[in-house]
């Protein structure tokens, strides 16, 4: 029995710790969706850097947001609910999609993380500053090899996530998120949520999506990574080119792996695992079907998925 307090004593400070981040990560994934906000941030990845511009806001209990691209080729994403838009100005192309969900900056977090500390250590660390505001750091270190590591820095006030950073096996940063410049609970400038765009982009092309019920889904996915769960099922269909396929969504609540499936075309020979960056891709055929599967986590968790899935009978 003595033994018993002594292992809940030595216990007590990890729980509490992994229950304030807890805490502080369902702060996080509230405010991206809830806040009004602007500014600018800047991703980095495999030496590159793309500043953007958001401004964001809630209307009717509807998000509306626009992220403009400020280097390179333009582009500008215009969000009204689950309507997203896709302005190309050099192809003059508009896409146009409905968007179940999808992770974003600063919306890097999926609903309901209560499960998120049986696969990750999760502490608050130190304070550090972020476009001038003094953020709490939050750490996620993986207990397994089938995701990475994370840390989020937040505004303690709004809950707002100011910066976020996923580290390789060997410790290098992977990616980055950051804000350089954030506004959060002003009121925006009449035309930040303008499009610019809209005009100049005769050829429209839609990526219409119907969500699929669990029985309507025709695949079995026998070894999805432990700690992840369906998100979401979608079929989709491409205006441009008549395509269809099927996109499934897996998530352990941070990472999220996508699948999609599409039929084969013939002369197609390219399988097996790619790296881009910190995102791995695996591809693999069956009879007329091809999977590809994408995710921002170790390759081994994408060829599981890959290697597992298969038609009902």
């Amino acid at each position: 029995m003595r033994w018993v307090v002594l292992v809940a004593v030595l216990l007590a400070p990890t729980i509490a710790l992994a229950t304030e981040g807890l805490v502080l990560l369902n702060k996080i994934a509230t405010a991206a969706h809830k806040l009004t906000y602007s500014g600018a941030f800047v991703y980095r990845r495999a030496g590159k850097e793309e500043t953007s511009r958001i401004a964001h806001t809630m209307v009717d209990g509807r998000e509306i947001e626009r992220i403009v691209v400020l280097d390179g080729s333009p582009r500008e994403v215009i969000r009204n609910g689950k309507q997203v838009k896709c302005f190309l100005p050099e192809q003059r192309v508009l896409i146009i999609e409905d968007q179940i969900r999808q992770k974003r900056f600063p919306a890097m977090l999926a609903a309901g993380l209560s499960d998120l500390t049986q696969h990750y250590s999760v502490k608050p660390g130190a304070m550090a500053r972020v476009a001038g505001i003094d953020s709490r750091i939050i750490l996620l270190q993986p207990k397994d090899a089938l995701r990475y590591a994370h840390e989020l820095w937040m505004d303690p006030i709004s809950g707002l996530l100011l910066k976020s950073a996923m580290f390789g096996e060997r410790g290098e940063v992977l990616e980055s998120f950051s804000f350089t410049q954030v506004s959060i609970g002003s009121p925006l400038d009449q035309d930040a949520l303008t499009p610019r765009y809209e005009s100049t982009a005769p050829r429209v092309q839609r990526v219409t999506s119907d969500e699929l019920r669990a029985g309507d889904l025709p695949w079995n996915f026998r070894d999805v990574p432990r700690g992840f769960r369906k998100l979401s099922a979608m079929k989709r269909a491409n205006s441009a080119d008549g395509s269809e396929s099927m996109h499934v969504v897996f998530s352990d609540g941070l990472a999220a792996i996508s699948v999609f499936i599409e039929s084969a075309l013939d002369d197609e020979v390219e399988e097996g695992p790619r790296a881009m960056g910190p995102m791995h891709v695996y591809r693999r055929k069956a009879g007329d079907y091809r999977f590809i599967v994408i995710g921002e986590v170790p390759a081994e968790a994408v060829k599981r998925l890959g290697d597992g899935i298969e038609r009902k009978p």
